[in-house]
C-alpha cells in the first residue's frame, strides 16, 4: 500500500488513479499523517458472472421489442384476476 501526500495526488492526480485502476490501494496523507485511502471499487456481481461466462450480453440490444397484446373488452386485468384468484384460495 503506497502513500501520497496531498500535493503529490494533486500534481499526479491521474497517475495515483491510473495505479488505483490497476488493483493498488493508496493510502492519501497530511503532513505524514494518513487521512483517506483510495481504493480499486469491488466488480459488482454482473460483471463477476459477465467474466465468468454465466451471463452472456445480448448481441442486438438495439433490436426493437414487440407490441404488447390488448387486452380483449369487457375481460378482467391481471392484476384482477390475481386478487381474485387469491382472494378464492384464502376463504
Amino acid at each position: 500500500m503506497r502513500q501520497v501526500g496531498i500535493r503529490a495526488l494533486k500534481q499526479n492526480a491521474s497517475e495515483v488513479i491510473a495505479e488505483v485502476t490497476n488493483g493498488e490501494t493508496i493510502v492519501i496523507t497530511d503532513r505524514g499523517r494518513p487521512v483517506a485511502q483510495i481504493s480499486p471499487l469491488p466488480n459488482s456481481p454482473l460483471a463477476t458472472h459477465i467474466a465468468s461466462g454465466m451471463i452472456v450480453r445480448a448481441k442486438n440490444s438495439k433490436k426493437k421489442l414487440p407490441k404488447p397484446i390488448s387486452r380483449k373488452p369487457n375481460t378482467p386485468s391481471l392484476s384482477e384476476l390475481l386478487i381474485e384468484m387469491r382472494n378464492k384460495e384464502r376463504y
